[in-house]
């Protein structure tokens, strides 16, 4: 008599619901370093901001313009470009009153400037890093 293999069943796939709703699921990625460059230097030491302004940036400074103004979020803008790190640095430089205000300004549209600028060049928007 001839012996059959047993038989093995598989359990169905479940498939998941097509709700025609977008689901995201986020992952916390090591960010990428993004080239920078040195935008000003207060006495030798240099402020950096990124050479490509990645579409993150560019979506939260336009939120705080949009919410806020151009004039009011200047200090968002500063700190986004200039990263956290830089930006404290720069405030305690203030604070302590190692620049005056003309010097703040002047770092300030500097900042400002470099960011408008950027926004002017089609070729460059959006295309930063997507982990930024």
């Amino acid at each position: 008599m001839a012996t059959r293999a047993p038989r093995t069943r598989t359990a169905p796939v479940a498939e998941e619901p097509d709700t025609g709703i977008l689901e995201i699921t986020t992952t916390r990625e090591k960010p990428v370093d993004e080239a920078r460059e040195p935008l000003f230097s207060i006495d030798g030491e240099e402020f950096t901001v990124p050479k490509v302004i990645p579409p993150r940036l560019v979506f939260l400074a336009m939120n705080s313009i949009r919410e806020q103004g151009a004039v009011f979020s200047s200090m968002r803008l500063l700190e986004l470009l200039l990263g956290k790190a830089q930006y404290v640095r720069l405030l305690e430089l203030y604070e302590a009153q190692a620049l005056t205000q003309d010097n703040f300004d002047q770092v300030t549209a500097l900042v400002s400037q470099r960011f408008f600028d950027h926004m002017n060049e089609p070729e460059t928007v959006g295309k930063g890093s997507p982990a930024s």
